[in-house]
C-alpha cells in the first residue's frame, strides 16, 4: 500500500477483523500507525468513513477475484460457482467478525446502507454476467439471467445469515459455521442447476 489512506485502511482493517467495528477506537489505530488522531481524522472526518473505506476495499478485492473466475469460464457454470463459493468462504474465514457485525446500529446510517445497497447490486450484476456466459455458451437455458441472478445471490447471502444468526446476536463469532455455509451454499447450487445444465 503506496499512500497514507492505504496505510490507515490497511491497519484499521486488521483492527477490526479482529476486534470488530465497535470494540475498535480511533486512537488505536491511529497508535498502531504511529499517527496523531488529528492526523488520522485528516483522512477519515469520523469512524464511519474509515469502515466504508474499509468495506470498500474488501469488497472490491472479493469483486476482483470473482471476475477472474468469471472470466476463466468455460462451459463449466457449476464448477465456475462453486469456485465462487470457495473464494467467498475464504474472505469470510478470513473478515468473519466483520461479517458477523454487518447488523450493528451504525449500519442504520444512509451511507451505510447506500454501501451495503451497491455491493448487493454488484453481486448480482457478477453472477448475471456469469449466467449470461452460461446462457451464450449453451449450457444451461435461463429465461431471465438478471432475474435468477438476483434469486441466487439472495439465496446465498440468506444461507449465510441464517447460520450466523446467533453469532450475530451474541457478537461472539464462530468461524466454523464458514464450512457449514459453503457446504450447504454448495448443496443448493447443485439442486438448482440440476436438470438445467445442458
Amino acid at each position: 500500500m503506496e499512500n497514507r489512506k492505504d496505510q490507515i485502511i490497511e491497519a484499521a482493517l486488521k483492527r477490526f477483523s479482529h476486534f470488530g467495528f465497535q470494540k475498535t477506537t480511533m486512537n488505536e489505530i491511529a497508535d498502531d500507525l504511529r499517527i496523531t488522531k488529528a492526523n488520522l481524522y485528516y483522512y477519515y472526518p469520523d469512524k464511519t468513513s474509515l469502515i466504508l473505506a474499509v468495506l470498500h476495499y474488501v469488497i472490491d478485492e472479493i469483486h476482483a477475484d470473482e471476475l477472474k473466475l468469471i472470466n476463466k469460464y468455460k462451459g463449466n457454470l457449476i464448477e465456475t460457482l462453486v469456485g465462487i463459493l470457495e473464494m467467498r468462504a475464504s474472505f469470510l474465514r478470513k473478515y468473519y467478525v466483520l461479517h458477523i457485525a454487518e447488523n450493528l446500529d451504525w449500519l442504520k446510517g444512509m451511507d451505510i446502507q447506500c454501501t451495503m445497497e451497491s455491493f448487493y447490486t454488484r453481486d448480482i450484476e457478477c453472477i448475471a454476467h456469469l449466467f449470461e456466459k452460461a446462457i451464450a455458451a449453451g449450457e444451461v437455458e435461463l429465461a431471465d439471467a438478471q432475474d435468477a441472478a438476483a434469486a441466487y445471490v439472495e439465496l446465498t447471502k440468506g444461507v449465510s445469515i441464517l447460520h450466523t444468526v446467533s453469532d450475530i446476536i451474541t457478537g461472539i463469532p464462530n468461524e466454523q459455521n464458514v464450512d457449514l455455509i459453503l457446504a450447504i451454499q454448495v448443496r443448493a447450487t447443485k439442486l438448482i442447476f440440476a436438470g438445467k445444465i445442458k
